[in-house]
């Protein structure tokens, strides 16, 4: 049996990799920032590259952590708020935020924002590259300019291109895999124990979900790895011990930040699981080819044709033993038919199909074919009649994938010219190198390498054109980079803002994170962790969303800005912003008493009455109205309210467009699937004629939809509002102060019953009322503390649920990080003496 110390003895020296991996790291970027240049996107042209939620949610988390990191924010990394009227951030910065390189976007101007994500998000893909290529080395020696191709071809995979470059997060997980592949070798090889630990906290760190899919994968290259060496079965079994030391351990470091997303993602509003459908087999292996697109609907496996074919040669190359092919084809078959049945797919997204790119573990099996690649050179060169083997095999998926709908034009040409380029460059250099006189045919050698090289970026940077130009269809952008019309925005609302005096309402005209994006303080959040009690109660308010409940959008209405205590609102007019003001409470009003919830109706919520009890006082009338269907298929809703009063409509989950008889149509719901993905918010039809008569006009278009029986007209007063806001302003709190994550209002001296702050109850707040702790009670979704004993002061802290039990577990998993440094400190010691 071979010794683990003789496996160690196996591994380069660290600086022999240095080369190859700056090489992989700038081919890399070459490629992507030549694709940019050519498609003629930003920073490099007119179009966006903000597709889906890049533009959406990903650019305005990284807005608000600059507003963080210079000062401006309203919130610190714990709290937020300026959105959704003020729920935590913690959370969503260890889901968004959490890389290290996130820090990055403070170098850049604020109004370069868009800028710095492409940095960052260019940096991500080259570190991958880099570290692929490192890992490859540390595998086993070889061919160090193959290693830098086929860093190349993992850092622009085709998950990469396709899924991860518009989702920065999950970039951090590209890097995370070849990481994952050397922390592997240093539990097989008994080195770095400490280090190990801190990289798996690192990365898990960045972004959990895909380090959770890396973590598996390296899971699964480690047994590849064991079964294929010679190493005793009680060296394996430490091995494996050692490895899953090292993930237990820094997993537990990141326990303060891992604890509360997993409670925050508890808490979150839940979206409809998606339904696993696997495509053909042909249409899966066509993903493995160049020029393929898919938008996630099939596994993004392309890894280049050149570290394909090598992939291919593996079980034909001689010089590889017969037990690591054997291990490696059934590894890669394995993880491939994982991603074919339903409960394996599943088990890669931690048992919640998502509802978008279906495939999110595909870069897996991207690392996966360019490590079995890399044992086919390592050991030796592939001869002819492997390169032989492995071109037909390639012929073979490309047979099978004909007729794939994902397959672009000129494939075909890609592939084959890239595949004959790779025949004819490792046949010259096979035969070069049988010749007894190496050193004159270094020059032919390295000329081949570099023919290689130059056909890997090309393809590379061809196939990310193609990419980036189909998806941009399918997809398009969800905003454009920052603009002069953006400024003009932002320095507009800084002019008004006076938190937290009263909230600047920014609207969510761009985004739903404009107030992150723009700033201020409103409604607006899109966040997988929005607090699922923060969307119940907006919902009930009358407040429209999308993204299956997990994009909040602003809601323009006198009540809820009164409730909210919004004091200055943007609208844009010809895309000009206009900002209007108005006196409302303060953000801490104080209640004699707290009106009893309202009985739930699912099938007609009533937002006016909802509205009404968190604001103290009745503002709406809300008449029965009768329904005809006419002949164009619209309804026509008769009421009657007092004259000059002003009709509003709320049907969440309706879609279509209404108006009041003889107005201009507004849109209930500008999406999809309405009541599912959206919810329409409440609208102001106009105002009430003298007669009194409510005639409404919906609309369905082409999906005819039923109304709700009752609560779906209300008519405001102006006037009521007007003395509900006089009387909470006379008994609310005469001073409000924030801080980065708590709260202390000053009531009037004589205060009774109840304080209600306008801000969310959610976990993780405490509060005190004079000195002495009350826990905040819930009121209509909003926070109420009891005031006894006069108390004038209402002082609020929130800690994210978790930190607490995740500071502990860090604490333990810190100590005994210490204590395996120290042994292994003492036992070097002692070798050393001996």
């Amino acid at each position: 049996m071979v010794s683990e110390d003789a496996v160690e003895q196996q591994a380069p020296r660290g600086r022999s990799a240095l080369l190859p991996a700056g090489v992989a790291a700038v081919g890399v970027t070459v490629v992507f920032v030549a694709s940019g240049l050519i498609r003629g996107t930003y920073p490099f042209g007119s179009l966006s590259r903000s597709t889906n939620d890049l533009g959406t949610q990903y650019v305005p988390f990284f807005a608000h952590l600059w507003d963080i990191l210079h000062g401006q924010a309203q919130g610190d990394l714990l709290f937020n708020w300026q959105s959704a009227f003020g729920v935590g951030f913690w959370a969503d910065l260890g889901v968004d935020l959490g890389s290290p390189l996130s820090l990055l976007v403070g170098l850049f101007p604020r109004d370069r924002v868009d800028l710095a994500v492409f940095v960052i998000t260019t940096l991500k893909l080259s570190l991958a590259a880099a570290a692929m290529a490192a890992a490859l080395l540390k595998m086993r020696p070889g061919p160090r300019w193959v290693a830098a191709m086929l860093g190349i071809s993992y850092g622009v995979c085709g998950w990469a291109l396709d899924d991860g470059s518009y989702v920065p997060m999950w970039l951090d997980g590209l890097i995370a895999l070849p990481m994952f592949f050397l922390v592997a070798e240093w539990s097989l090889r008994r080195t770095n124990r400490v280090l190990s630990v801190l990289v798996v906290a690192v990365f898990w760190l960045s972004n959990f979900y895909t380090a959770y899919m890396a973590t598996f994968a390296g899971g699964v290259y480690l047994l590849a790895r064991l079964l294929s060496s010679d190493l005793s079965w009680s060296l394996r079994l430490r091995s494996v011990v050692r490895h899953g030391v090292s993930f237990v351990l820094g997993m537990g470091l990141i326990a303060p930040i891992l604890l509360p997303i997993i409670l925050a993602n508890r808490a979150a509003t839940p979206s409809p699981s998606g339904n696993f459908h696997p495509s053909s087999i042909g249409v899966f292996l066509s993903r493995l080819l160049p020029l393929t697109e898919g938008v996630g609907k099939t596994a993004s496996l392309y890894v280049g044709t050149l570290a394909l074919l090598l992939a291919l040669t593996m079980p034909f190359n001689k010089f590889v033993p017969w037990r690591s092919k054997v291990i490696w084809v059934i590894t890669i078959v394995g993880v491939a038919l994982t991603f074919r049945w339903g409960p394996t797919q599943a088990f890669w997204h931690a048992f919640d199909t998502p509802n978008g790119s279906q495939y999110r573990e595909a870069f897996v099996l991207c690392g996966l074919l360019v490590a079995a690649a890399w044992i086919s050179v390592a050991h030796k060169l592939p001869g002819p009649l492997a390169l032989l083997g492995g071109g037909a095999l390639l012929a073979l998926i490309a047979v099978v994938a004909d007729g794939s709908p994902l397959l672009k034009a000129r494939w075909l040409t890609a592939l084959g010219v890239s595949g004959a380029v790779a025949l004819v460059a490792f046949g010259t250099i096979w035969l070069l190198r049988r010749s007894p006189n190496t050193r004159r045919l270094r020059l032919p050698v390295a000329a081949a390498f570099a023919v290689l090289l130059a056909v890997v970026g090309l393809e590379a940077t061809w196939s990310a054109v193609v990419t980036d130009e189909y998806r941009s269809k399918m997809l398009g952008a969800s905003a454009d980079p920052w603009s002069a019309k953006m400024t003009a925005r932002y320095d507009e609302l800084r002019k008004v803002g006076d938190w937290p005096k009263y909230r600047t309402e920014p609207g969510t005209s761009i985004t739903p994170n404009d107030p992150m994006l723009l700033g201020g303080q409103g409604a607006g959040l899109y966040s997988s962790l929005l607090p699922y009690s923060v969307n119940q109660m907006m919902t009930g308010l009358g407040f429209g969303w999308s993204g299956y409940g997990r994009a909040s959008r602003t809601l323009d209405n006198p009540v809820t800005d009164a409730i909210f205590s919004v004091g200055a609102r943007m609208r844009l007019i010809d895309s000009n912003p206009h900002i209007s003001k108005a006196t409302v409470p303060p953000l801490v009003t104080v209640r004699r008493r707290l009106d009893p919830a309202i009985p739930t109706d699912t099938n007609a919520p009533n937002a006016y009455l909802a509205q009404e009890r968190l604001l103290g006082s009745t503002v709406y009338e809300v008449p029965e109205y009768k329904g005809t269907r006419l002949a164009t298929g619209d309804v026509k809703l008769v009421a009657t309210c007092a004259p000059t009063s002003t009709a509003y409509l709320f049907m969440p989950r309706v879609g279509g467009r209404a108006r009041l008889a003889g107005g201009g149509w507004l849109y209930l719901s500008a999406t999809r699937r309405p009541g599912i993905n959206t919810s329409s918010a409440m609208i102001k039809l106009g105002t009430v004629p003298k007669s009194g008569a409510v005639q409404v006009e919906v609309n369905f278009g082409e999906d005819p939809q039923g109304i709700p029986p009752h609560n779906a007209i209300g008519c405001f007063s102006p006037v009521a509002l007007e003395k509900a806001v006089t009387t909470l302003r006379a008994t609310g709190a005469k001073v409000v102060r924030t801080g980065g994550h708590s709260l202390h209002a000053t009531l009037p001296a004589g205060s009774k019953g109840w304080a209600v702050i306008g801000v969310p109850k959610i976990d993780g707040w405490s509060c005190k009322a004079g000195g002495q702790a009350q826990a905040p009670s819930e009121f209509g979704g909003l926070m109420a503390v009891p005031l006894t004993n006069g108390a004038t002061t209402v002082d609020c802290t929130f800690t994210p649920p978790g930190l607490s039990r995740g500071l502990a577990i860090a604490a333990a998993a810190a100590v005994l990080t210490l204590g395996i440094a120290g042994i292994g400190a003492v036992r070097r010691r002692r070798r050393a003496t001996s």
